[in-house]
């Protein structure tokens, strides 16, 4: 799998009660359970074997009432035992 074969926007659901902390700022990660079958993840950990720089992949976190949702530059990507640890940067810049 070679850089030009991954996606460089990751989307993922937020509830309601995180996704204003995570919008503004207060907490900029997510924790996600690493699902093999789910293709995000398999992409998300290339990226963190092949390395990247901020600005070449994003995140997308998405409130799962309303359907607003946010973009915002990936910082690091670590796996933790089944974990995965995204963390971003709080810039308002968006794509």
């Amino acid at each position: 799998m070679s850089v030009f074969d991954l996606d460089t926007v990751f989307s993922f659901k937020s509830h309601p009660d995180f996704f204003w902390k995570e919008r503004d700022g207060v907490k900029n990660n997510t924790v996600r359970k690493v699902e093999l079958d789910d293709e995000r993840f398999r992409m998300l950990i290339a990226w963190s074997e092949i390395g990247f720089n901020d600005g070449d992949i994003w995140i997308e976190i998405v409130n799962c009432v309303n359907n607003e949702s946010f973009k915002r530059t990936i910082r690091d990507i670590s796996v933790y035992g089944k974990l995965m640890i995204i963390t971003w940067n709080f810039d308002l810049k968006e794509e």
